[in-house]
């Protein structure tokens, strides 16, 4: 097929590296525009330009898809379908209707669980034990378009966000091209969606991320793994913004939020709403990362000090 890719992040890296490789033409590649990042501020292209870009195919940035700019351009290419891996911008009829076959999406949750912008964080967040990928005809609902294939993923209990990500997009690969192969020949089943059993992963801001010590335990705990590697989850702690990049349930009680331990022998244990947490892994701000017992030997922390208040 002749095919025009759309997407962003690393996440879609993997499915465009995968057309690439295929028997499939991919005929120009939609990206976001650059940004800047670092600590330069210098414009930065996505993951998906850089692949694109080293394999020879035509990159295009619009700020907007605007119709009146870039419609005849899209008609001009006469793809046979548009394969969609975490663009970055909801996709107008016009777009939609533009290739033969119409515009096939990879989404990371096994749909309709999950809709929205951040189904990886939301599934670890929830505490589900599966998850996985579903491709999908796009129409213009968020994430409500025609199932085409799904499969599965077991998550590990200690799997975060960046893990997970990276073992879904592998999935979402494969499961691209066995999808355009299927509706190639014709074969490929459609399933509608029974929005009765839909939920909705809200993107992810850096007050998500903020731990809020009266949940219990095992939810702070997948609240770390789920923000990471970002934003990261975060508290406050005398007076600085603490982020902890790693944390683990652990028998104890106390007052909500206050230091049950901080001493070397147990670590740095905080009080939940039940139960209580360690934060394995942490970070203070102009400091590297450091696992708990390394902080402990350089700061002090008072046992029965709350945590969680404001700089």
């Amino acid at each position: 097929m002749k095919l025009l890719f759309a997407g962003t992040p690393r996440f879609a890296v993997p499915t465009l590296e995968a057309l690439i490789d295929s028997e499939h033409h991919v005929a120009a590649a939609l990206t976001m525009p650059d940004r800047p990042k670092g600590r330069g501020r210098a414009p930065t292209p996505s993951p998906v330009k850089e692949v694109a870009s080293d394999g020879g195919i035509p990159v295009w940035q619009p700020e907007r898809l605007v119709r009146s700019e870039w419609e005849e351009k899209i008609h001009a290419l006469s793809v046979d379908a548009a394969v969609v891996v975490a663009y970055g911008k909801i996709l107008k009829r016009w777009f939609l209707d533009a290739p033969r076959i119409g515009c096939v999406n990879v989404h990371a949750s096994l749909l309709p669980r999950h809709r929205g912008p951040a189904p990886i964080e939301h599934a670890i967040l929830e505490g589900d034990e599966v998850t996985g990928i579903t491709t999908m005809m796009i129409d213009e609902g968020i994430d409500t378009g025609t199932m085409l294939l799904r499969r599965e993923l077991t998550i590990d209990a200690d799997e975060t966000a960046g893990s997970l990500a990276s073992r879904l997009a592998s999935l979402g690969a494969s499961l691209l091209v066995e999808t355009l192969r299927r509706l190639e020949a014709g074969d490929c089943p459609r399933t509608a969606q029974d929005d009765r059993a839909a939920t909705y992963a809200p993107r992810i801001e850096k007050s998500t991320a903020r731990i809020d010590w009266s949940a219990g335990a095992a939810r702070i705990v997948r609240l770390v793994r789920a923000m990471n590697p970002k934003p990261v989850a975060w508290t406050v702690a005398a007076g600085k913004n603490l982020r902890v990049y790693a944390a683990e349930q652990v028998v104890g009680g106390g007052a909500t939020g206050t230091v049950l331990h901080a001493r070397r022998a147990k670590g740095l244990v905080v009080a939940a709403g039940e139960g209580a947490v360690r934060l394995r892994e942490v970070q203070f701000p102009g400091r590297k990362r450091m696992g708990d017992l390394q902080l402990l030997a350089g700061t002090s922390f008072l046992e029965g000090a709350p945590l969680g208040g404001e700089c």
